[in-house]
């Protein structure tokens, strides 16, 4: 957090000065830009499988959004955006499976097989983020975003546990195993880098204070297709509310 605050200010320091400059002929160019803001959402397949039955439980934890954009008006309604942003992307999940693909660790050793009863997600991941959009301004101070954005994973965590059913080893028709009480993490098995559709709006509502919501939708599974301890794709989809102040 310290190193991308540090970051953050050498950033835009370099970018208030150019702006300063900008700010001596009657109409500046560059708009600056501080947001806060709280993520809702998780790690989601697209389609809802069948071997999750039910979802018991869920919440997004915490998983807080910061960041500095700045827009280069290209004319009174159109402009294109940019940024660097902080983005904590969690949520904790428990939900009732059946013949679930996994990997978990019993009695210190390690078996992949399909697990029916209960299981238990926490992610806790946290992102640098580097949006790239077009803005339309309208005339009632809305600005409407959509473009793309590249997310490096600087912190990751994904745990969890399954317990209260069984696991049958290697697949469906396998061995079964009681399962009491099981865990699994796979923090080091998530992909490094994410890429997606970012898309947003944005009102000025006092002064330079604004209220914002921003939508990123991942395009890229969050692990790669080599690994085989969840059976489908599960993609980053997180909404942040927030306020933003304009400089």
């Amino acid at each position: 957090m310290r190193r991308f605050l540090i970051v953050l200010m050498i950033f835009f320091r370099a970018n208030l000065a150019f702006a300063q400059e900008t700010t001596k002929v009657k109409f500046s160019r560059l708009e600056h830009i501080f947001f806060i803001g709280y993520n809702i959402g998780g790690l989601a397949p697209v389609s809802f499988p069948e071997n999750i039955r039910a979802i018991d439980s869920y919440s997004p934890g915490f998983s807080p959004a910061v960041g500095y954009e700045v827009i280069f008006k290209l004319n009174k309604h159109w402009g294109i955006g940019t940024g660097l942003r902080m983005d904590g992307k969690g949520m904790s999940v428990k939900d009732s499976v059946q013949y679930f693909h996994t990997q978990v660790s019993v009695d210190d050793a390690s078996v992949e097989g399909d697990f029916s009863g209960t299981n238990t997600t926490n992610v806790k991941n946290l992102y640098v983020s580097l949006p790239l959009y077009a803005v339309y301004l309208t005339n009632n101070h809305w600005k409407i975003k959509l473009g793309f954005y590249a997310a490096r994973l600087i912190r990751p965590s994904f745990s969890g546990s399954v317990s209260d059913g069984y696991l049958r080893k290697g697949d469906s028709l396998g061995e079964k195993i009681t399962i009491t009480s099981a865990t699994f993490n796979f923090d080091e098995k998530q992909r490094k880098t994410d890429i997606g559709i970012f898309a947003g709006g944005e009102k000025l509502v006092y002064k330079n204070f604004s209220v914002k919501a921003d939508l990123q939708w991942g395009l890229r599974p969050v692990f790669p297709d080599s690994f085989n301890g969840i059976s489908f794709n599960m993609y980053n989809i997180f909404a942040t509310l927030g306020i933003s102040y304009r400089l």
